[in-house]
Parts: C-alpha cells; sequence; structure tokens
C-alpha cells in the first residue's frame, strides 16, 4: 500500500483554495518551457487538477501526468479532455526507463514519505542528460506571519503527540543535498516575487476549514483544541484578527541535471 498522500478529499476544492494569479503564472509557465525546450517529452508527477500541466499543454508542450488520486485526474480530465493521464504513485511508476526529457512536480514532495524513491524513479525515467524540475510556487520570502501561525500550531499538536509537519521532503536543502549526491548539478532558479495581503482570521479559518492535507489526521477533539488555543494565542500575540497583513512569495524552480 502507498505511504503517499491521496487528494481524493481535495478534488471539489483543490482549484479554488491553491489560486495561482495569473501575474504570477505566465511567467512561471514560460520558465519552465524555456528551461524543458522545444520538443521535449515530459512527464508531470503529481498533476492534481492540471493547475500546472494544463498551461503548459495549452502552450504545445509534449506532457503526461500522473497522479495518485483518481478524482484529481477526473477534474484534470473535465478541463482538458485530451490530456494524456495515468493513475500511479511516484514512488512506483509505470513507465520504462528512459522515457522522458524531463520530469516535472509541484508541491508534490513534501507529501511523499519516501521521497527518496521517488527521486529515484523520476532518474530512472530520465534520458541522459535529462531534467527534474521542483516547483515551488508560493514559497515564503523572508519572516512571514502566516508561516510563524502555521508553525506555532503544529508546535502545539507535536505537544500532544500529533505530527501535522510535512512527512515528505522538509525545505530545498534537504532536497537539493539528495539530487546532488545522486549526481545531478541542481541550482534554483528565481523567477518571480509577488506579494499576498491576507488576515490573520483568513488565516486561521483557512486552518479550521480542514483544507490542508496536514489537518486530515488529527482527531476531531484535538483539532477542535489546537483551534481555541490557536486563536486565543493569535489574539495574544498579534492583537486584532482583522487587520490587513502581508507577505512575500516568490514562484522558484528546483532544476537538478543528471
Amino acid at each position: 500500500m502507498s505511504s503517499s498522500i491521496s487528494f481524493d478529499r481535495a478534488a471539489g476544492y483543490y482549484d479554488q483554495t491553491r489560486p495561482l494569479p495569473e501575474q504570477v503564472a505566465k511567467p512561471g509557465i514560460q520558465a519552465i518551457l524555456d528551461l524543458i525546450g522545444p520538443g521535449a517529452h515530459v512527464l508531470d508527477a503529481g498533476t492534481g487538477t492540471g493547475r500546472i500541466s494544463i498551461p503548459l499543454l495549452e502552450r504545445g508542450l509534449d506532457l503526461l501526468g500522473c497522479d495518485l488520486s483518481s478524482k484529481m485526474l477526473l477534474r484534470l480530465r473535465e478541463k482538458f479532455p485530451t490530456a494524456r493521464l495515468a493513475q500511479a504513485d511516484a514512488t512506483q511508476l509505470p513507465f520504462p526507463g528512459a522515457a522522458f526529457d524531463a520530469v516535472l512536480t509541484a508541491h508534490v514532495l513534501h507529501l511523499i514519505p519516501t521521497w527518496r524513491e521517488a527521486l529515484r524513479e523520476f532518474r530512472r525515467l530520465l534520458v541522459p542528460r535529462g531534467m527534474f524540475l521542483n516547483l515551488r510556487t508560493w514559497e515564503p520570502v523572508g519572516n512571514s506571519t502566516r508561516q510563524l501561525v502555521r508553525t506555532h500550531w503544529r508546535d502545539w499538536l507535536a505537544g500532544r503527540g500529533i505530527n501535522a509537519y510535512p512527512k515528505g521532503v522538509q525545505d530545498s536543502g534537504e532536497l537539493h543535498q539528495e539530487l546532488q549526491f545522486m549526481g545531478a548539478q541542481v541550482t534554483d532558479v528565481d523567477v518571480i516575487h509577488y506579494p499576498i495581503t491576507y488576515t490573520l482570521r483568513e488565516d486561521l479559518e483557512r486552518i479550521e476549514s480542514r483544507i490542508g492535507s496536514d489537518s486530515w489526521a488529527i482527531p476531531d477533539d484535538i483539532f477542535k483544541a489546537s483551534l481555541e488555543h490557536l486563536r486565543a494565542w493569535i489574539s495574544q500575540e498579534y492583537g486584532d484578527l482583522d487587520e490587513p497583513r502581508q507577505d512575500e512569495l516568490r514562484f522558484a524552480i528546483d532544476v537538478a541535471r543528471f
């Protein structure tokens, strides 16, 4: 049985809760195309509902998408009926070796406990001098209040025996180290920085809605207690929950050339 997290339960709301503004998506998609080059055969591992793969397909990229979740793939199919898709776990991909010029992932590796196995699968699928691209489309730049709030919540849960931290890759440094160990030349491509405006009430409501996979396995009673604690802590630390705040995010790409 796979230890990766299936997003079946998120298929109906994923697109509405993981937006990618056009002013960010446009340079991001172009950066991917520029890195891969014309005529490349690409695998999008963890393609989901097609947030990244559909814009690439619309621009004529030869792309095949795979995902563990059949419901996410169904949503993608509804939006782009001609997409070539396969249901598969990233650690056990049903393709022959050296089948792709590039493998692409976006917000996937943190969901795979055995992510090193997935990286070796990607390497197996790449042609000589092939390329692995890992997208980070909403990475905080500098101090992020939203990130501090999420960390405090996860630490509170950890004190009660609940691990709500990512089960897979923890950060880019860890990923780069493993890719270099595998023999890749790794670079960090900084595509675009952009602001996000929010309130802490909105952020609290986002956690409360359980749209994030880090909340799915938390027992209801502990989850309710965690929200009560978090609401009180935010009020004490930051005051007005409705005060507009702004973080800086960036669209970045980890590029590994083998």
